[in-house]
C-alpha cells in the first residue's frame, strides 16, 4: 500500500501536506561500534511536559551513547515506564503530538505526508482501521495550519484526520538478516547486496498490515486491500509485492 503517483513534488505537498513531530530523541553516536544513526520511528506515546521545553528534545544532532542512554532514563522515569536502553526507545524516536499544515483543506481518504507514517479521513478510521487495534494504533493528528488559516483544529467545516502507526513488522528478508548487532545501541549490520526486498509467504507474522523487515515498505495483505478498495478510499494505492 502507498500513495499515488503524483505528476510532481508540488502535486505532492499540494495533496498531502507536511505533518511534523515537535519533540523527539536524538541520534546517536556510539563508541562501541563506531557508527552513527538514528531512525524515524514514530511513538504514540505524548512527549511529557518535562521536555517540551528542553531543547534537548528538539534536535536530531547525535549525542554520544552514554548520554543518550541518559537522556532515554530520564524519559522514561517522566512516563514512569519500566524500559530497557536502546530497545525502549531508540534514536530518533519522535513522539506526539503531530502537527499537519497543508496548502488546502484535506478532503481524501489517505495523506501522505510523512515516510514512516500515513494519515486517514475518520471516515476510513470508522470503515476499517478501528478494527485493526490488534496491528495498529490510531493518533488524532493536530491541524495546525490549513491554506491560510493557522489553528483550524475546531473548525467544524474540517474533518478530523488520524495518524496510523503500525506495530508489527515481517521477519527478516531472504539475505537480510543482521551480519552485526552492537551490544550498546543495538545498531544492526546488514549486508545490502545480500538482502533481497521481497515479501515471501513464510515471512509473515499473521498480521493485516506491517513493514517489510528493515524498510519502511507498507505491507497489507489482499484481504484488508480489497476491504479498504470497497469503501472507493481516495489517494491510496496498491502494488503487488
Amino acid at each position: 500500500m502507498r500513495s499515488p503517483q503524483y505528476s510532481s513534488d508540488a502535486q505532492d505537498f499540494y495533496t498531502n501536506g507536511n505533518l511534523e513531530h515537535s519533540f523527539r530523541l536524538p541520534g546517536v553516536s556510539c563508541e562501541v561500534c563506531r557508527t552513527t544513526h538514528g531512525g524515524s520511528r514514530i511513538l504514540s506515546i505524548s512527549a511529557p511536559p518535562q521536555i517540551q521545553n528542553d531543547s534537548r528534545f528538539k534536535s536530531r544532532w547525535p549525542i554520544p551513547e552514554k548520554e543518550h542512554a541518559a537522556m532515554q532514563k530520564e524519559v522514561a522515569g517522566y512516563l514512569n515506564k519500566e524500559f530497557v536502553s536502546f530497545v525502549t526507545f531508540k534514536p530518533g524516536d519522535n513522539f506526539q503530538p503531530a502537527y499537519l499544515d497543508i496548502p488546502a483543506k484535506p478532503t481524501t481518504d489517505f495523506l501522505w505526508p510523512n515516510v514512516r507514517s500515513f494519515v486517514i479521513s475518520e471516515r476510513m478510521k470508522t470503515l476499517v482501521f478501528d478494527k485493526l487495534s490488534v496491528d495498529v494504533e490510531i493518533v488524532p493528528v493536530h491541524l495546525r495550519k490549513i491554506g491560510n488559516l493557522k489553528h483550524p483544529d475546531h473548525d467544524e467545516t474540517i474533518d478530523p484526520y488520524y495518524q496510523v502507526l503500525l506495530k508489527s513488522e515481517s521477519d527478516y528478508p531472504k539475505g537480510g538478516e543482521p551480519i552485526s548487532i552492537c551490544p550498546v545501541c543495538k545498531q544492526e549490520i546488514f549486508d545490502d547486496q545480500q538482502r533481497e526486498l521481497k515479501m515471501r509467504e513464510k515471512m509473515w507474522r499473521g498480521q493485516q498490515i506491517f513493514f517489510l523487515k528493515t524498510t519502511l515498505y507498507l505491507v497489507v495483505t489482499e484481504l484488508l486491500a480489497e476491504k479498504i478498495k470497497k469503501t472507493h478510499a481516495t489517494n491510496v494505492d496498491f502494488v503487488p509485492f
